[in-house]
């Protein structure tokens, strides 16, 4: 072995030893304070997983000898063949820089769970390079939630992942119907794993956390198929959900219909397997999405059905301006009811009353 291979295989070692929480505190320091005899890069890759450190005074090190590199500097590790991802989402919230993460972006080994960090915490210009990658979009359809739980996220990129999405979910529709084959979706890198191992030895990773967000729990007097179905769901990705809203089974729609991510709610009042009584259950669904209720209430075709119209009216769910709207097609009776009704909201009560009051 030269001299050069033994350098290359101690740092690779050094930095095993680290993820694996084996390498003493002393050795830990000192790298820390960049006194190590090895690359620039190689100190970087070292340096960022160190920033990480619970021990304060290795983390916060760590951190000051890192702010000593340029951009340049760190945008040269991202060259290096064999950085792995969980290094990415590592060096991405180390060394905050928008330069840095516009490169990342379009890095094919930058993890999903890096992409839907930066989504949820990066500022607008970041964002917009994210909503333009729609190659990665495709492949974590995740990271536009991520978009719009930012409090940075700009108008103009809402914008553009709105439009992403209504183009996304005709195609998905014509692939539900087999009118186009379903394409192979490009799968970035997952890190779940590595970031896991990491915080089992203590790591701290700054910034938000990305989770999962689950499915809305089945009513306990549900029925076996649809708690059946709710153990599927549960364990698929958004995309997948979609498909499943857009060409699955009844039980499977209505858990979905609940679902918090609008786009998966949207298929589901899309999907052409949807029925007018399917229709009329969900308008009458107090765990249905908002957004279900309010594409009931704006679909003619769905309020020629006298129980859908009366569904959306006594749901509290509905939105007022949608319920508003459909108390004055109710039968005399059931203004009547509505008038007394307090599961509904006072100003719906009262719009009732005096629709009530004029019939007498």
């Amino acid at each position: 072995m030269t001299a050069d291979e033994a350098k290359v295989s101690s740092v690779s070692d050094l930095i095993v030893g680290i993820r694996a929480g084996l390498v003493p505190r002393a050795i830990r320091l000192f790298a820390a304070q960049g006194l190590l005899p090895v690359s620039r890069e190689e100190l970087i890759r070292i340096l960022v997983l160190l920033a990480a450190e619970s021990d304060v005074e290795i983390a916060e090190s760590a951190r000051a000898t890192l702010g000593t590199f340029t951009v340049d500097h760190l945008l040269a590790v991202m060259q290096l063949p064999d950085l792995e991802p969980v290094e990415v989402d590592l060096l991405a919230r180390a060394a905050p820089s928008e330069v840095l993460w516009e490169a990342m972006i379009r890095h094919p080994r930058t993890a999903n769970e890096t992409l839907r960090w930066l989504a949820l915490t990066a500022p607008a210009r970041t964002l917009d390079a994210i909503v333009t990658n729609q190659t990665r979009l495709l492949g974590c359809l995740e990271i536009l939630q991520d978009l719009r739980g930012n409090p940075q996220v700009t108008q103009d990129v809402l914008r553009r992942a709105h439009e992403f999405e209504e183009e996304f979910l005709k195609k998905a529709a014509l692939w539900a119907s087999a009118a186009e084959p379903e394409p192979e979706l490009p799968a970035g890198p997952s890190i779940e794993e590595a970031l896991a191992a990491l915080k089992a030895i203590g790591m701290n990773l700054p910034g938000a956390e990305v989770r999962a967000v689950p499915l809305a729990v089945p009513d306990p007097e549900t029925a076996t198929e649809i708690a059946d179905a709710f153990l599927r769901l549960s364990q698929l990705n958004t995309y997948q959900r979609i498909m499943r809203a857009l060409k699955g089974t009844r039980e499977e729609r209505l858990i979905l219909v609940r679902d918090r991510n609008l786009l998966i709610v949207r298929a589901v009042m899309m999907s052409p397997k949807l029925t007018d009584a399917e229709v009329e259950k969900i308008a009458g669904m107090r765990s249905a999405c908002d957004e279900a209720l309010r594409m009931i209430g704006t679909q003619r075709r769905w309020l020629r059905r006298y129980g859908t119209i009366r569904a959306l009216a006594f749901n509290p769910k509905t939105p007022i301006g949608i319920a508003l709207q459909v108390i004055r097609r109710l039968t005399h009776k059931d203004l009547g009811m509505m008038a007394k009704d307090r599961g509904v909201s006072e100003a719906v009560r009262r719009v009732a009353r005096e629709a009530w009051s004029r019939r007498i």
